[in-house]
């Protein structure tokens, strides 16, 4: 072998689980705890799109937590600000408040693959359990 990649056979590395396999359910504190990291990230580089390494999360989340599942779930906030900016039962003020934290940690959802078109998550199910969080009693 002369120590050159391949590039056609080689598959993405892998993250979190196998696609299509569900996505553990996170703590929506560590939800929180991702997605500020992004916003944060976000505003040191504005303009510029940034990535934020597990490892950063890691530290800042509850000890023990899956943190490539936070991490993915996180991202589900990210593609519903792009899906419903508007949707009331998504934002508050233009930003997520704790019951979409809670959708966001518990909506059924699979890991993706390489061709899936849409979201990993039904975003029906995801707006109401957004929506469940401004019920009172």
């Amino acid at each position: 072998m002369d120590g050159k990649l391949n590039m056609e056979s080689q598959e993405p590395p892998p993250f979190g689980g196998k696609p299509g396999e569900p996505v553990p359910a996170v703590e929506p504190e560590d939800v929180k705890t991702a997605w500020q990291i992004g916003i944060d990230a976000q505003a040191k580089h504005p303009g510029k799109n940034v990535a934020v390494g597990l490892g950063g999360m890691k530290s800042a989340c509850k000890p023990g937590a899956d943190i490539e599942a936070v991490g993915y779930r996180s991202v589900f906030l990210w593609m519903m600000s792009y899906i419903a900016p508007e949707d009331p039962r998504f934002t508050r003020d233009r930003q997520p408040d704790e019951a979409v934290f809670r959708a966001a940690a518990m909506v059924p959802a699979v890991w993706m693959g390489s061709a899936r078109q849409g979201p990993p998550f039904d975003v029906m199910e995801f707006l109401q359990l957004c929506g469940e969080g401004n019920r009172t009693a």
